[in-house]
Order: structure tokens, then sequence, then C-alpha cells
């Protein structure tokens, strides 16, 4: 077996606070040091569980905070940015049996949840597709289904929990601490919280039968809300971009890949803003 890990950082047992996941900040180097190890217990678990390789997308911030040489030997890291499907990259390559998006969070628009955002909190409001508001979860759940890969267990705050099986149904999962708002939880600590995502990754793996690979059939409308207004006036002058509102535009994409290198763009082109 070949498993697929995402893994985020805002998700992490023992992060609360913005600090803890930007570079110069408060607890960085503790917080990146939690979410390495959260993956190496994920990925030990899965070992022992039967799986030969696993591929590990670092997909926080600048997608360079897992410490590779804490990982073990059998696993491959996909790092740094910007890169064509984002969070998942690496899922293209070869057969994957499953997935798991590691420390993830809430969407941007949801009532709550630990450091809740959407792909880049200062930019994006908020994501569609065909019309139906969607996470990050929700959006790569999809991505990775149309290389054939279920999506298999979740690890993050119990509101990313709940409105994630909301998304994608029945999957494996780890809450590893409890929201009080936006910069507040109660949170094991990473010690327990890795055993935690240990045994749901076990589990995951041994009813991996019954998860199967969702995929969005057909042309996709996307829409992209900012939160300002410049982002919307200046990609609505693509001309397969209309724009809907003062912070909406709306393109019609053939599949999910071409709706993750449209956000993509989208990120990279605001991040030159910056």
């Amino acid at each position: 077996m070949r498993l697929f890990i995402s893994a985020d950082i805002e998700g992490i047992a023992g992060v609360a606070t913005r600090d803890q996941t930007m570079l110069d900040g408060f607890e960085y180097q503790s917080g990146r040091l939690w979410m390495t190890d959260t993956v190496v217990a994920a990925c030990e678990a899965a070992r022992a569980a039967g799986v030969k390789e696993v591929v590990v997308a670092d997909s926080h911030g600048t997608h360079l905070n897992i410490l590779p040489d804490r990982l073990p030997k059998f696993v491959q890291l996909v790092r740094g940015k910007p890169r064509p499907l984002g969070m998942v990259q690496g899922v293209e390559h070869g057969r994957f049996d499953g997935a798991l998006f590691l420390g993830w969070h809430t969407g941007s628009t949801h009532v709550s949840g630990v450091l809740g955002h959407t792909m880049q909190g200062r930019v994006i409001r908020e994501i569609r597709l065909n019309g139906r508001v969607v996470s990050e979860a929700g959006f790569y759940h999809p991505l990775i289904g149309h290389f054939g890969v279920p999506l298999i267990a979740i690890s993050g705050d119990d509101q990313f929990v709940d409105e994630t099986k909301g998304l994608v149904g029945d999957v494996e999962a780890a809450v590893v601490k409890w929201a009080y708002g936006t910069f507040a939880a109660r949170t094991m600590t990473p010690e327990a919280s890795y055993d935690l995502v240990a045994e749901t990754t076990r589990r995951a793996i041994g009813r991996i039968g019954d998860f199967k690979p969702y995929r969005i059939e057909g042309e996709i409308v996307l829409e992209v809300s900012f939160k300002h207004r410049p982002p919307a006036e200046i990609l609505s002058l693509l001309p397969q971009v209309e724009r809907v509102d003062g912070y909406t535009i709306r393109t019609r994409v053939p599949d999910m890949v071409a709706a993750a290198n449209f956000i993509v763009v989208t990120l990279a082109y605001n991040a030159s803003l910056a």
C-alpha cells in the first residue's frame, strides 16, 4: 500500500495563535516540531499496518515547515511553493490507496474554528465549486479524487472535523483540540495527540475498502470571493473570467486540476503585490 498525507499547522495540537504559525513568531519552532511529529506518528502507524511508502506534502505557509531529518526513511517529502496542485502536490505520482489531511482547519466563513481561513486568509473570503461553499478540505477532496485517491482520515479541532465530515462524509477523524474561538482552544498535549493520530490512522487503514474517491464529473464552475476589490477587478480582465460583484469572480474549468491551477495563479498574483 501507498499513502498520501497533506499536513497543515493550524489544526495541530498545541497551536492556538497566529504567531505559532509564522516563521518569526512566538513558538513557531515548537509548532513546526509538533506538526512534524504528528506526521511521523501517522507514518509509523501506517507502516505498522502494512503501508510500504508514504508521500507527505508540507502544506502550510512557505511549505517548508516539516523537519525532513525527523521523518522515517520510507517517507518522501514535497516541499516549497508555488506548485500546480497546491496542498496536495505529489498525489499525482503513482497510485495511492488513501490520503490523510492532518492539522487542517475550518474555512474562512465557518462560524468557528481555530485560525480558520480558506487558502490565504488575507486575500480570499470564500470559494465555491458549482455553487457550493468549500473549505480547503472541501476543495482538495475532489482534487485527490481526480487522481483516484480517497480521503480516509483527518485531524484538527472539533469544528474542523464537524465541517469536513459535512462536506466529505464518513472519514476517520482525530479531534486534537476544541475551539473556543479564532485564537483560543482547549488542546491535547502534543504527545497525547500523536497517540490519537496514530490510532486514527490504524482505524482508517483497517477499513480502507470503505472509502471511495470523490470526483466532480464535467465542467466546474469556480467562484472566488476576495476580501478586497482589486483582485476581482484585475483578474476579471482575463477573457475566461466573469466579475460577479465587486469582490467575486467566476470562471469555468474542465476539471479540478485546472481549478487548482487557477487558485495557485490567483494566490501568486496577490503575493506579488504584498
